[in-house]
């Protein structure tokens, strides 16, 4: 029997590593296909757009409540604002700091009921007689 050093050894060498593969390929197989932890992605994507209420003063006073959800492209803003022409910039800036996001926006103008309208400096949708 003719025994090569040279070819027990790289027989070896590539036993080590053919079980050192498959277990790597295991453990991958395992973990979520993507980037990164979406919860990592959310915070950061939610960072983003509280920097740039921070960076504009109106904004920064209203102390808006912002919630990213990665998995679905999708940004959540809550909380009030003094007019409607906040709660667009609102809108505007959250869409900004990520380009292409959905802002999904449950902002409230204070002073005007939820579910009311404002055309044209009138409110719809407000009983006459509340006061």
């Amino acid at each position: 029997m003719n025994l090569n050093p040279t070819g027990i050894f790289g027989a070896l060498i590539l036993a080590a590593l053919g079980t050192l593969f498959t277990s790597k390929t295991a453990d991958a197989a395992s973990l979520p296909i993507g980037p990164g932890d979406p919860s990592a992605a959310n915070a950061k994507l939610e960072e983003a757009i509280k920097s740039a209420f921070e960076r504009d003063e109106r904004m920064r006073a209203a102390n808006l409540k912002v919630r990213a959800d990665v998995t679905k492209n999708e940004v959540t803003l809550s909380g009030r604002v003094d007019s409607e022409a906040m709660r667009a910039r609102a809108v505007r800036l959250a869409k900004e700091a990520h380009v292409g996001v959905v802002v999904k926006d449950n902002l409230t103008v204070r002073g005007v009921e939820r579910g009311a309208r404002v055309d044209d400096g009138f409110l719809h949708g407000h009983s006459a007689g509340a006061n």
